[in-house]
């Protein structure tokens, strides 16, 4: 995917990225981490954030309101790409923190769904059930894989 996006840095295991989100509320350091959710089969967790500057956490429910939303988000599909370069294709799982931000995710996986679909697997899950995403359909999580 050619989205623009923020230059990134992986930490040594490619399992923490950092970049620096650049708007009208300054610079903000955002993180993305990718742990396992589940052993078997492997499911690798996606958690993004803003971090806080005195205390170096991470907080996936603060608004900064940079007004660089997709750019954001792109950078973080940017991490997924480079994780699965990374480690393989190991399903990833994403759900927001809170249903506004899982619904910007689907909203943001529709718009770009044909692009992303070209190399990309995603499924949605809703009804206790996952199944291919589509688009108008809400979903309370996503999981993506490489084709």
């Amino acid at each position: 995917m050619n989205l623009d996006h923020y230059p990134y840095a992986p930490s040594k295991n490619f399992k923490n990225y950092y970049f620096y989100s650049e708007g009208p509320n300054g610079r903000i350091k955002k993180t993305v981490i990718y742990s396992i959710l589940w052993d078997d089969p492997l499911v690798y967790n996606l958690a993004f954030g803003d971090e806080d500057p005195k205390t170096g956490m991470i907080s996936d429910t603060v608004k900064s309101n940079n007004h660089d939303r997709d750019k954001v988000l792109a950078t973080v599909a940017s991490t997924v790409i480079d994780f699965m370069s990374t480690y393989g294709n190991i399903p990833i799982y994403a759900q927001g923190s809170t249903l506004s931000r899982t619904r910007l995710y689907q909203l943001s996986i529709a718009h770009l769904l044909d692009e992303i679909n070209e190399g990309f697997t995603v499924r949605g899950f809703r009804n206790n059930n996952w199944e291919l995403f589509q688009r108008n359909v809400n979903y309370e999580a996503f999981l993506v894989e490489k084709k």
